[in-house]
This record gives structure tokens, C-alpha cells and sequence, in this order.
């Protein structure tokens, strides 16, 4: 006689798939453990703190915001969720974002960062995708490093800088030595310049989480009609030599959110042209509704850097982009 004795259940450890009907509160509560309430790099608030937590499973698959983890992989240690990272499609056929890559402060430094990264490259490659981008806190040495080991390269650094409108310096346009150049408002038929201009003075991947559209610039009477019916607002203005632009810089409002500006200056004007092309913004910012101004720029450009201190902007973070091709 043969007795079959049915073997124990191991606990699985590893790596795998997320399943968006069980698995969704468990890398809520890692995420908002190691990012707080600011996760996928950037600030917008994918979730809002523990609401919705106890719903149905199914539900989860309903809601845009959660459905974003749908590519993600998770590293369960017997049926606990310690690790998480995220792949988000973009507009781009064949590019993708990584965001939201997080282990469990008790359980670092065994390498579960590394095979949910790689298990995240190995899906790419089975998607037909050819590259990756992720953003990384410029001083988190140990991820910069992880990153590199898995041949990822940097892009650049953007800085985000932040301000009470109320609470703005103005600049002098032009210092003593200095010969203030003609700013005037971007024409209609010069939204093709300016688009040209901005990918020459910042680095396509350095707009996140999309690449500039083409017609970023462009303000047509149904764009105008969009913006009014949205409470969006955009004002640009730019420097020329000829007919060429030499320099940008824009306003664009939302209902609800920071003033944000932009400065473009192209390579061959550089240190020439931020100083009185963000006296002009600072200049109309004081102008419209009283609320936070925010600029993303380089953190390398040492000018505008300087610039932006003067008109009393504070620093809030840099974010180092990096880049893999598949």
C-alpha cells in the first residue's frame, strides 16, 4: 500500500507581475511609506492618502489613477508586497517610463531594486519598446549607482524652483554694462520658431513625462477657445537676431495651479538674454492672480540659477533623467 502525503505550500519570494485585484492596497501603503503622498518622481498625487483602500478588488481595475500599475512588477516575500516598480506607456510609440521603484526599508540592499528594473527591461523588450526613462533624486548616490551598473545614461538635471507670487524680486532687465535687447510677444506665424528654439536650448527627454509636442506653440483660434473653456492662459515672448529667435520666455496658467514659466535661450546666446527675458515674466507675474510661481530648468545653468536666487526662488529639488535604449 502506498500512502501519498500531500507536500506543504511553500511561501513564493520573488518577483512578478502585479495583480491589480489583490495587490493594489499593499503597494499603495509601500509607495506612501517610502515617498509619501508624492509618488512617480514628480508631483502629481496618483493616489490621495488611504481612501478608497477598503473597496472591492474589482474596483480597482475602474479607477485611471491605479490602473497606471497595471505593467508594474512586485517582489512578494511570503504574500507580503515589499518591493514595486512601474512602467508607464507614453505617446511615443516604443518609449516608456519607469516611476515608482520602492523597497521596503527592512529589506534593502538584497537586490530586489535590481531584478524588478531588469524585469521591467525584460517586458520592454518583449513590448518591441527601445527605450527607457526614469527620474532619480540627484543625491540618492545608491540608486544613481543602480542605474548606471544597468547602463542606463544621464540625460541632464532639472531643478524645480518654487515662489509666492506676492513675494517675487523684481530684476533689472539689464545690468550697467549691459545693452537691454527689444522683447516682444510671439506672433501667431512663429510657433514653428519657438518650437525649434525650445528643443535646441532644452533636451527632448528632459520634458517629462512626454516630449514637447510640435505645436506647443501654436495659437490658433481653436486652441485659443480651448485654453478660455479650460481656464488656461498662456503669454510668450522672444528675442530675435533677424529673423532668427534667440530667446523664449512663457507664462502658462491653469485654474487651480502654480504660474508656470519657462526660459529658453538659445546655445549661442547663452548669458546674454535670461536676465531680461525672466524680468520680463517676473514683471507680468506681478500682474495676474496672486498664487505660487513654479520654473523646472536646468540645474547646470549657473546664470539662471543665480538669477532666479536674486528674485528670492527657492530651490525645492533636482532631478537627475536617465535614459536606457533597449
Amino acid at each position: 500500500m502506498v500512502v501519498t502525503i500531500p507536500a506543504g505550500t511553500r511561501p513564493f519570494s520573488g518577483p512578478r507581475p502585479i495583480n491589480l485585484n489583490r495587490d493594489v492596497s499593499q503597494v499603495i501603503n509601500l509607495l506612501e511609506l517610502v515617498f509619501g503622498h508624492r509618488l512617480g518622481g514628480n508631483e502629481n498625487h496618483l493616489f490621495n492618502s488611504e481612501a478608497g483602500l477598503s473597496q472591492p478588488a474589482f474596483l480597482w481595475r475602474l479607477n485611471p489613477a491605479t490602473n497606471k500599475l497595471a505593467l508594474g512588477y512586485v517582489w512578494e516575500e511570503n504574500g507580503r508586497i515589499i518591493g514595486n516598480a512601474t512602467l508607464l506607456t507614453t505617446r511615443t510609440p516604443g518609449r516608456y517610463l519607469v516611476v515608482n521603484v520602492a523597497v521596503h526599508p527592512d529589506f534593502r540592499r538584497r537586490g530586489i531594486a535590481r531584478d524588478l528594473m531588469e524585469s521591467l527591461t525584460s517586458l520592454v523588450q518583449k513590448r518591441g519598446g527601445h527605450k527607457i526613462l526614469l527620474q532619480v533624486v540627484k543625491d540618492n548616490t545608491a540608486a544613481l549607482d543602480l542605474y548606471r551598473s544597468l547602463n542606463y545614461h544621464t540625460i541632464g538635471s532639472m531643478t524645480t524652483w518654487r515662489c509666492a507670487s506676492q513675494r517675487l524680486r523684481q530684476l533689472e532687465p539689464a545690468l550697467p554694462t549691459q545693452t537691454e535687447p527689444f522683447i516682444q510677444e510671439l506672433s501667431r506665424q512663429e510657433w514653428w520658431q519657438a518650437y525649434q528654439l525650445d528643443i535646441t536650448a532644452l533636451a527632448t527627454d528632459l520634458n517629462w513625462p512626454e516630449p514637447l509636442p510640435e505645436d506647443s506653440y501654436k495659437r490658433g483660434l481653436w486652441r485659443q477657445f480651448e485654453n478660455f473653456m479650460n481656464g488656461r492662459r498662456s503669454e510668450i515672448w522672444v528675442t530675435k537676431d533677424r529673423h532668427q529667435l534667440t530667446g523664449l520666455a512663457g507664462i502658462w496658467s491653469e485654474w487651480g495651479r502654480a504660474h508656470q514659466i519657462a526660459l529658453r535661450v538659445h546655445p549661442a546666446w547663452k548669458g546674454e538674454l535670461e536676465r531680461p527675458l525672466l524680468a520680463k515674466a517676473i514683471r507680468r507675474i506681478s500682474y495676474l492672480s496672486v498664487r505660487n510661481v513654479r520654473i523646472d530648468h536646468p540645474d547646470d545653468d549657473e546664470v539662471t540659477n543665480k538669477l532666479l536666487q536674486e528674485a528670492n526662488f527657492q530651490p525645492r529639488r533636482t532631478l537627475t533623467h536617465m535614459s536606457l535604449d533597449v
